[in-house]
């Protein structure tokens, strides 16, 4: 399995096949979920002078290894739990999603919300709240066509959330939340869009979706 992390921006909009699938336990030895309210309305600068310190590495998107090439799931007010117990994460009724080894994408019945986790090796390296928050934009001005950040914040979980809304290489607009931290040697992304429509649109299923996500403590 490729450990490195890669921003996958989007992937959530492809097809999704759906299959049924039972509901999992919810781990205990997971870490508090970060608050998900609608995005702020004015900008904030929270930004370094100093250069961003890149994400690892990561390249195109691999095929699927086997254990993670099942169809997507409807979501149904299910538990999904990562197979190493990384992370967990719930979803509304109507919701599918799909893993592959180092993502889980999901999106709304109507195609308007969804978002992605992704989580792989920090490479030995510990990086603070402010290196995390710069890597996070970095990516994302580097693969966006526009980006426009809004607001920054320290969560109690010691999780970085940043709101921001942009335009795609497709032309698709973008109103989103983005949470990013590390726990040991492992990075997690836990991204929101509306896509086309506005965040708020979506405001009390984004709430559900992130109040269920827990990140295992190492």
């Amino acid at each position: 399995m490729k450990n490195s992390l890669r921003l996958a921006l989007l992937v959530f909009t492809a097809t999704l096949t759906i299959a049924a699938c039972g509901r999992t336990n919810v781990a205990n030895d997971s870490t508090p979920s970060p608050a998900a309210s609608a995005p702020a309305e004015s900008p904030t600068t929270g930004a370094s002078p100093s250069a961003p310190v890149p994400l690892p590495d990561g390249e195109a998107s691999p095929e699927p290894s086997p254990q993670a090439s099942a169809p997507a799931n409807a979501g149904d007010g299910q538990t999904y739990r990562q197979a190493e117990g990384l992370f967990e994460i719930s979803f509304p009724a109507g919701y599918t999603y799909r893993e592959t080894d180092s993502t889980l994408t999901f999106a709304s019945g109507d195609g308007g919300f969804g978002g992605v986790v992704e989580y792989g090796s920090a490479e030995g390296k510990r990086l603070t709240t402010q290196q995390l928050e710069d890597a996070l934009k970095q990516g994302y001005e580097d693969r966006l066509e526009e980006v426009s950040w809004q607001d920054t914040q320290l969560q109690p979980d010691g999780s970085v959330r940043v709101d921001w809304i942009g335009r795609d290489k497709e032309g698709r607009d973008l109103d989103a939340i983005s949470f990013i931290e590390q726990r040991g040697d492992t990075i997690f992304i836990l991204n929101l869009f509306g896509v086309d429509k506005p965040y708020n649109d979506y405001n009390d299923a984004a709430e559900a979706i992130v109040g269920s996500y827990r990140v295992k403590q190492q």
